[in-house]
This record gives structure tokens, sequence and C-alpha cells, in this order.
């Protein structure tokens, strides 16, 4: 893995690991590995990174690239829009070049400039809380705070919190 000593990186001057593209890539093997559900193979890349790493979104998208990971419609617009993902213990910040506005299922998605979360587990799985930067359109923007994954009579669903209330939609 890249070492606090190598060439100065946007983010690294917090003393942060700079990854590279073979770093990325080798946790990504790594987890696509250990674990074939894509929720398993995503927490597991996220638990592998350290606790204090950044990476610049052209290293992202060449090593998800070298990995075989098909990225299209709305995700190839959100990540093609990365400059850069900052990892500090569970706090993960992004970086984008410009607002992001995709269409996810029918709704309007905007992602800022500026995107910060924090990546939890409860009841052994994922939530994202403390969400910034990310908003839906639904007659007016309304702020996102919390997506978690959740099991609902055996059925997962994912559970959306935002400043006007919460909901529940079924994966898949």
């Amino acid at each position: 893995m890249a070492t606090p000593g190598s060439p100065q990186t946007p983010g690294q001057g917090n003393g942060q690991t700079a990854l590279s593209v073979d770093d990325l890539t080798k946790i990504i093997a790594d987890a696509k590995t250990a674990a074939t559900d894509p929720v398993a193979v995503a927490m597991h890349i996220f638990s592998s990174l350290g606790d204090n790493v950044s990476v610049t979104g052209s290293d992202l998208q060449q090593a998800l690239t070298a990995s075989a990971v098909s990225l299209q419609g709305p995700l190839a617009d959100v990540v093609n829009a990365i400059q850069e993902v900052t990892k500090s213990d569970e706090l993960i910040s992004v970086t984008n070049m410009q607002e992001v506005q995709i269409v996810v299922s029918g709704t309007q998605v905007r992602l800022n400039t500026a995107v910060s979360f924090n990546v939890a587990e409860t009841d052994g799985l994922p939530t994202l809380k403390n969400i910034s930067g990310v908003s839906v359109h639904k007659f007016f923007w309304i702020g996102i705070q919390a997506i978690q994954l959740i099991q609902n009579q055996g059925q997962k669903m994912v559970r959306v919190v935002t400043s006007m209330g919460k909901g529940e939609f079924p994966v898949g």
C-alpha cells in the first residue's frame, strides 16, 4: 500500500495515506473473493481501506475498470464526477468536481460538490448516517439524512430518512 512518505497528493496533507490504483484494485479483488453479495463486498472494501486514507477520482475510476466493475447509468455519472474521496475512521467525504443530478427510480437526486456521511453497522446491516450534501426532489429539494439496509419479514428493504420523514423501499 501507499505510505505517508510517498509523493503528496490531495488529502494527504492531513496525514492521510493516498491509495494508488494498485492498492484499490487489490482491495476490490480481495472483497470480491471474500463475498458475493454486493452489500457484503462493499462493506468488506470499506473495512479494508484503513482509517485515514484518500484516493483521487481518476484512480478510483481506473481501479473499478481494472476490477471489471461495471459503471453504467446514474452510477457512472456519480463516479465520473468524483474529484477525491477520503476516509477518516467511519467518516467518508467525497469532493465532486461539480454538483451532480441523476434520476434514480424516477426520483431526481442531487449530490453537492461536498458530500459526507458516516458508515455504521446496525443489526449486521450497513447504515449511512449523518449524510450531508445529498437531496431528492419531491415538489422541492429534501435533504437525505440516513440510508439503512434493513430486514422486514425476511425481505431486504432500504430505509431512507429525510428532513420530511422516512420511507422504506424493497431491494431488487
